[in-house]
């Protein structure tokens, strides 16, 4: 039975507290899901870390699972252990449940569940840049924020409030954008139900692409959004408390991401073998969006510092657009949503 690094201080309780009494009803499900998403065996002589993906088990998390195949995290005494995700499974209720030591969401959702004190820190980040884009057909291009006035996007419907704030950000009135919920399939697009579709560009805007249908993808970066994609997290009490083992991990899989970076149709493949019964994943499309994620992980930050660096600058950044736009709830302190202690600790030791 996985003995999570952080022990849950009165689940309930925690959970009553930081999501209200309805987070009970979905907790249920979601840490159902969890507990039979991976093996969740000790290993003597071995630190236990469980991390629960903000989604499937695809090429999008391809350097973890470098790692684990090329054994980095059992050469730092580490039993590495990745729950897949899923549309029902929110990893901040997850990690802060104790079912899991660390999560990945967007930088943008670890500042706005700061900013209702929810106890989470961003350690590092896989994306420089968010693989979230704007696509839409080259016969009907939306490629700016000023072209979606008048406009349907197509999102899914917590992306609504991000939305909003960057047309605020540009000007733009969120009236004017007629706002649909969709899920992950990027045919509303290419049926033309919809004018621009919003998701991974290294997944769905290239999944159309490798099927011949012609695509503009617009990355959120390019839209004046330079939130980090797939920012890791862990609770403050685990950050502060755990460091040692925190540390032990992220330098695996830093080395798991740079093997990646380097070889990313291989672990596109070594992915695909893994867990394609699981995901349903198509092989090509996971070769391509492996090999399109490299420059969104190598970018930024991580040209100067190394890889998965995060900088208190960019949630700073993110943090106004989400809170002149009215999306959180109150101000947050950088110094709270985020930390470069790990990342120093593993540059030091390296």
């Amino acid at each position: 039975m996985y003995e999570p690094l952080t022990r849950p201080v009165d689940r309930r309780t925690l959970i009553r507290g930081l999501f209200g009494v309805s987070a009970l009803a979905v907790a249920g499900p979601a840490l159902a899901a969890c507990a039979g998403g991976a093996s969740q065996t000790d290993v003597p002589g071995l630190t236990t870390v469980t991390t629960q993906l903000g989604w499937k088990k695809l090429a999008q998390f391809g350097g973890h699972f470098a790692a684990l195949k090329n054994g980095y995290f059992e050469e730092e005494g580490i039993n590495a252990q990745f729950l897949s995700g899923g549309p029902n499974i929110d990893p901040v209720n997850v990690v802060v449940t104790g079912q899991a030591d660390i999560g990945d969401a967007n930088g943008s959702d670890i500042i706005k569940a700061s900013s209702q004190g929810i106890p989470i820190q961003a350690f590092a980040t896989i994306y420089q840049e968010t693989p979230n884009a704007l696509m839409s057909l080259k016969s009907n291009p939306v490629t700016t924020l000023d072209q979606m006035s008048g406009k349907t996007v197509g999102l899914p419907a917590g992306e609504h409030a991000l939305l909003k704030a960057m047309l605020t950000k540009a000007g733009v009135d969120p009236a004017t954008v007629t706002m649909v919920p969709v899920g992950t399939d990027p045919s509303i697009l290419s049926s033309g139900q919809v004018d621009g579709y919003i998701g991974y560009g290294t997944q769905q805007g290239l999944s159309l692409q490798q099927q011949g249908v012609g695509v503009d993808i617009v990355y959120f970066a390019e839209l004046g959004n330079p939130d980090y994609g797939n920012a890791l997290f862990a609770t403050e009490e685990t950050v502060s408390g755990k460091a040692d083992a925190l540390t032990r991990w992220l330098r695996a899989d830093i080395r798991g991401w740079e093997y990646f970076v380097a070889h990313p149709e291989e672990i596109a493949q070594y992915t695909w073998d893994q867990y394609h019964q699981e995901t349903g994943a198509v092989l090509a499309d996971e070769k391509v969006s492996a090999a399109a994620a490299v420059p969104l992980i190598t970018s930024g930050a991580a040209q100067q510092n190394g890889l998965m660096w995060i900088e208190p600058a960019t949630f700073a950044t993110v943090a106004a657009l989400y809170a002149d736009a009215g999306a959180i709830d109150a101000p947050v302190d950088v110094n709270t949503v985020m930390t470069q202690s790990i990342l120093s600790a593993v540059a030091k030791d390296t």
